[in-house]
């Protein structure tokens, strides 16, 4: 398996985990609350804001990294 299908795989796995969570925060608050969604996000900030900083950190090195080695490459063709 690459990178990227590793990758892709946690953000499914985070996808599973908010609405998981969607699901537990929806039995305690009302969706008619005007600040249903400022509570939602806080909530999910407290529960998944490491884990989401990682997988945005990761998307950024793969697409650098790969950008880096193809203009690598290709320089390297140039010669």
């Amino acid at each position: 398996m690459n990178i990227w299908n590793q990758h892709d795989l946690k953000v499914m796995d985070m996808r599973e985990k908010i609405i998981l969570l969607k699901e537990k925060f929806d039995k305690k608050h009302k969706k008619d609350d005007k600040d249903y969604s400022q509570k939602f996000n806080r909530f999910l900030d407290i529960r998944l804001k490491k884990e989401s900083n990682l997988i945005l950190k990761r998307q950024v090195f793969i697409t650098l990294f790969s950008l880096a080695s193809h203009n690598r490459s290709f320089t390297l063709d140039q010669r």
